[in-house]
């Protein structure tokens, strides 16, 4: 397996960051709850799009930990602090869970639903999947995806023309690409419980009060399982500024306890 292209700014500690279902790298450029630029400032941030963005990728989350775990071994990137949104946020737990001797820290924003309440998206996605299998991308999927309210409405009033540049970046994957990425989504799930209990590196979990799509509840599920995690309720712009001062914080001291 060749290991992915990366983008690779700042300096430091490894920050390795999974970008979410429908994104890539040049989407997480347009809008993140990560400040990439001010935690260059303190770290190497290493960026790269899942399975290449190809159309036949594994987009599992258990694929993707595979491949993730090749890029680390090819380029010697441990112990590092893995970060993610979404379906990253859902790669980086199952990474932490298989090769806790590679990760120092995790950073899980907007984690996914999961076990019971994972059921629902899993028929969605098979559904899709076997819609979405044609040589242009179908009408309807253009409307679904379309009808995300990425970002959220306090991040468009401050950036005007984001969910818009987001949108054109979702829409501009090659056609077989959809059906290949909710194939891999019908197919994921967190670890059990109880796997999860056995992380022990600290964890910053960040997540909205009224995201359907990343329930609040299924953050806070996380924040109990994993002893010692933070959580980070983000709810308007003011406290997206505040969540990039605690993810500062939180790198400079998982460095500074990685030095002592």
């Amino acid at each position: 397996m060749n290991p992915p292209i990366l983008q690779i700014t700042g300096y430091g500690q490894p920050f390795i960051w999974l970008h979410g279902m429908l994104g890539s790298v040049e989407s997480d450029s347009v809008y993140s709850m990560v400040d990439f630029n001010r935690v260059s400032e303190i770290a190497s941030v290493i960026r790269y799009d899942s399975c290449g963005k190809s159309a036949t990728g594994d987009y599992s989350w258990n694929g993707m930990t595979n491949e993730l775990f090749h890029l680390v071994n090819h380029y010697k990137f441990e112990p590092l602090i893995l970060g993610g949104t979404s379906m990253g946020s859902g790669t980086a737990i199952h990474f932490a869970v298989r090769f806790p001797e590679k990760v120092k820290a995790l950073i899980l924003v907007t984690p996914p639903p999961a076990w019971e309440k994972r059921k629902v998206v899993k028929s969605l996605y098979n559904k899709i999947a076997m819609k979405a299998e044609q040589p242009t991308m179908p009408d309807f999927l253009r409307r679904l995806i379309t009808l995300n309210q990425d970002p959220p409405d306090f991040f468009e009033n401050e950036h005007p023309g984001t969910r818009q540049r987001l949108l054109n970046s979702r829409l501009g994957f090659d056609a077989l690409y959809y059906p290949q990425i909710y194939r891999g989504g019908a197919a994921s799930d967190l670890p059990a419980p109880e796997e999860i209990e056995k992380i022990k590196v600290p964890t910053l979990i960040a997540a909205f009060p009224d995201d359907l799509n990343h329930p609040l509840e299924m953050a806070q599920t996380l924040n109990n399982l994993i002893s010692g995690s933070e959580m980070f309720i983000i709810s308007d712009y003011d406290g997206f500024l505040k969540f990039q001062e605690k993810i500062r914080e939180f790198l400079i001291k998982v460095d500074c306890n990685n030095k002592s």
